[in-house]
């Protein structure tokens, strides 16, 4: 890797020596299309055809004083859905494109790849200060034009930073609001040193309480940036870190514990409890399994934070993560027809979470039953557990492009290779007798054990990601335009090593799930289309197709399942699209036809992650509407929704059978999970003598659970309505401006789930045939109305 970056180096020295125009200072324009020159291989043009919603600089700006995570921002662009653990939009924070996770969208920044790479996901919980590095983001829904790093089958996210400012700027900015959170943060730049150099650098946190009780946390980013501006080339490296130490609610808000659910057929039909609305009726609202234990005894219900043997409280469970980012990027405007731009980088991430396990059975952690010195069997006990992971990547990507005349031609290639480690210690057992029992857990006394005394589990990874694409439109004459786009990807993974599972012996011993996968695949992902321009209109139609292998979690989590195959989608597009002075409109229609699509069983993993399987046929259909009006100059109405029906054509759900094992379900044509038919957003729009205030209102429908269609297992639909206000105040001299903002969240204090898991489970000798499951749910909530304050300083 050394060996990239000193040979880019070297590159652009020479450049600059043998130019003598190099010398020449250089204008905020030209910086700013070479920015461009970095993001534009990962991005669609103006007329490309494909679904694409488009976030300014301004609206990146004020957002990220909000202290919440980017996906709350996407969520008002058409199809997205976004949600946090805490309830509060900071810390952990997930989001669906067109019903698809987090691990089928494909993130960028500056087109480097931001997925991780085993598990394909973004971890949106310590990014939140992001948008004050951005100039502007890209999403596409569907599959896309080609980018790096692994495969699109929801939507991608291009990220692009901003360009350096030519001129001294600063920026100090801090908010507080409900649920004591505070964002605070800062950022500078030098402009230009010496007619070459711009040294820049920013840092920010939030901190929270969090809605959820256990949920307060701290996160973060930080940033610093040296680029050096020759006359149309620069050489910059960036280096991006984030961090996060927060409490953590994946369970959600559960109505029940390991051994009871107030949720199950026969009790919650007593109690009426059906929603997260109910439980917030019935005192439930914020219980955070994670963080308390729920007692029930017939009606009644009681609380109680967990403890360790010595009395102490269990402080929470801790989500724990750091991460550096290292690119560094040339950039050179070669003429007027090429550009380049090669990058090569690095990511350093390294974590932990700690969590409290109540009565867990010691063979869960490769430890045998045994009887103590009274002859009494032990079986169970409290745990602490430490699981983490550590993970370097390392790569380069790289595009050419050539405009010129009716041609506008991208070619682009990324190499990349990502090694991790897994690994899991305990720290805690509450029972003296288990660790005397077993010397392998003696530590600092006879429950506290040292850090690393018993790893139960480890595991290391390798994954090599090499991809190259060609991409091409050409116009003819004023209104047509094609498009093609070719994609090339390799992708090499193994792991090995012992799993953090255990496997029952033939002698009634355990053993760790030994780990030996060794794949590699070959994708080809074309994609063509065509767009048709006249007047203040447009309409275009495409076809992509894209694969994506397995996630790690699909190798080690699949149970008695087939071992996983890869994906394909067949993405059809057609669109209409009308830019008028005063009105703005469109529509989009699109077919995303899967085969071997995962989606989940209904089985949870110890985490609270759901389990997936392949299935042959699958589809998301759906029609997606956008229009903006200006009324007058100071009011603007603008509003999109999603229309779709997301279904699996042949679907056989395996049900814990508590007297059988388990049973198989079929459905000949059953809806996905998590795929609501209806996303909506309006908005309504001010500006009045320097104020402008923004009114949003969403509204999601009903959510299913699991692949049954079954409305006891689902979150009804929802909306949530909010408020932005901003007020700058201009300056001569230092201080350039003051602005004064506020947010209101779920401004109405609605009691909604945005969303959630399921457990069913079938036992026809208790009362529970498949008409009347037992049923736990764990509901995410959003929080009641929220207020943060902010005052942003600018110099």
């Amino acid at each position: 890797m050394r060996f990239h970056f000193v040979c880019t180096a070297l590159a652009a020295l020479a450049l600059s020596a043998v130019n003598p125009a190099a010398a020449q200072e250089p204008d905020s324009l030209q910086v700013e299309k070479l920015q461009e020159t970095v993001i534009s291989a990962v991005r669609a043009a103006k007329d490309a055809p494909f679904a694409v919603a488009n976030i300014r600089r301004a609206e990146l700006q004020d957002f990220s004083s909000s202290g919440r995570e980017l996906p709350m921002l996407f969520s008002r662009t058409p199809g997205i859905i976004a949600w946090s653990e805490n309830g509060v939009g900071t810390g952990t924070t997930y989001l669906r494109i067109r019903g698809a996770g987090g691990s089928r969208i494909n993130v960028t920044l500056d087109g480097v790849p931001l997925n991780s790479p085993e598990d394909q996901s973004v971890f949106w919980a310590n990014m939140n200060s992001y948008g004050k590095l951005l100039s502007s983001v890209q999403i596409q829904r569907g599959v896309g034009t080609s980018t790096n790093g692994d495969g699109a089958f929801g939507g991608t996210i291009a990220l692009g930073t901003k360009a350096p400012s030519l001129v001294p700027t600063g920026e100090i900015t801090a908010s507080y609001g409900s649920f004591n959170t505070l964002n605070v943060g800062g950022d500078l730049s030098t402009g230009l040193l010496w007619n070459h150099l711009v040294v820049d650098g920013a840092y920010h946190q939030t901190t929270t309480d969090g809605f959820l009780p256990g949920t307060n946390g701290r996160s973060g980013s930080y940033y610093g940036g040296l680029t050096w501006l020759g006359s149309g080339w620069k050489l910059s490296y960036k280096l991006i870190g984030n961090f996060e130490n927060t409490g953590q609610a994946w369970n959600g808000v559960t109505a029940g514990n390991n051994d009871l659910s107030i949720m199950d057929g026969t009790y919650g039909a007593k109690t009426g409890i059906r929603t997260y609305k109910d439980m917030w009726e019935a005192g439930l609202g914020q219980y955070n399994s994670l963080y308390e234990l729920m007692s029930i005894d017939g009606t009644e219900y009681t609380t109680e934070r967990y403890r360790m043997s010595d009395g102490s409280l269990w402080p929470r469970t801790t989500d724990n993560f750091w991460q550096t980012h290292h690119i560094l990027n040339f950039s050179w405007d070669i003429d007027d027809w090429w550009k380049l731009s090669v990058s090569p980088h690095y990511t350093h991430g390294y974590g932990y979470y700690e969590e409290f396990r109540s009565q867990n059975k010691i063979n869960k952690y490769g430890l045998e039953y045994f009887k103590d010195s009274q002859g009494n069997k032990i079986k169970k006990t409290d745990f602490v557990r430490r699981k983490g992971l550590l993970q370097d990547t390392y790569g380069v990507v790289a595009n050419v492009t050539f405009r010129k005349g009716a041609w506008d031609v991208i070619g682009g290639a990324s190499v990349q290779q990502f090694t991790g480690n897994h690994f899991g210690y305990l720290t805690y057992v509450a029972d003296p007798a288990v660790v005397k029992h077993y010397p392998v857990l003696k530590g600092l006394d006879d429950t506290l054990l040292d850090e690393g005394r018993y790893k139960y589990y480890d595991s290391d990874a390798r994954k090599d990601d090499i991809s190259a694409f060609v991409k091409a439109s050409r116009a003819f004459g004023e209104h047509l335009s094609l498009f093609a786009d070719l994609q090339y990807r390799y992708v090499g993974y193994r792991t090995w090593g012992i799993n953090d599972k255990f496997i029952k012996r033939p002698d009634g011993t355990y053993a760790n799930q030994v780990l030996d996968i060794d794949k590699e695949y070959g994708f080809f992902n074309p994609k063509a289309g065509l767009n048709y321009s006249w007047g203040a209109s447009r309409a275009y139609a495409s076809f992509a197709m894209s694969n994506r292998e397995p996630e790690r979690n699909n190798f080690t989590d699949n149970g008695s399942y087939p071992a996983p195959e890869a994906e394909r989608v067949f993405d059809y597009e057609a669109g209409w699209q009308y830019q008028g002075s005063r009105l703005q409109a469109g529509v989009n229609l699109y077919y995303m036809d899967y085969t071997n699509q995962f989606v989940q069983t209904g089985a949870q993993s110890d985490i609270g992650e759901s389990l997936t399987t392949n299935i042959k046929d699958s589809y998301r259909a759906g029609v997606e509407l956008a229009a903006g009006f200006r009324v007058a100059p100071w009011m603007r109405l603008e509003a999109n929704a999603v229309l779709s029906r997301n279904r699996i054509k042949d679907f056989d759900e395996v049900v814990e059978d508590w007297d059988k094992g388990t049973s198989v379900i079929h459905y000949d044509n059953s809806t996905l999970a998590y795929s609501p038919s209806v996303i909506a957003n309006g908005f309504a729009v001010f500006s009045i003598k320097g104020l402008s205030a923004t009114w949003h209102t969403s509204y999601v429908g009903r959510q299913y659970l699991d692949n049954t269609a079954n409305e006891d297992r689902s979150l009804p639909g929802y909306s949530l309505s909010g408020l932005t206000l901003r007020y700058p105040m201009k300056f001569k001299g230092f201080l350039r401006e003051l602005e004064l903002g506020l947010d209101v969240s779920n401004i109405f204090g609605a009691h909604v789930a945005t969303s959630g898991w399921v457990y069913s489970a079938i036992s026809a000798s208790r009362g529970h045939p498949d008409g009347n499951r037992y049923y736990q749910i764990g509901f995410i909530p959003t929080a009641g109305t929220t207020a943060i304050g902010s005052v942003t300083l600018r110099f």
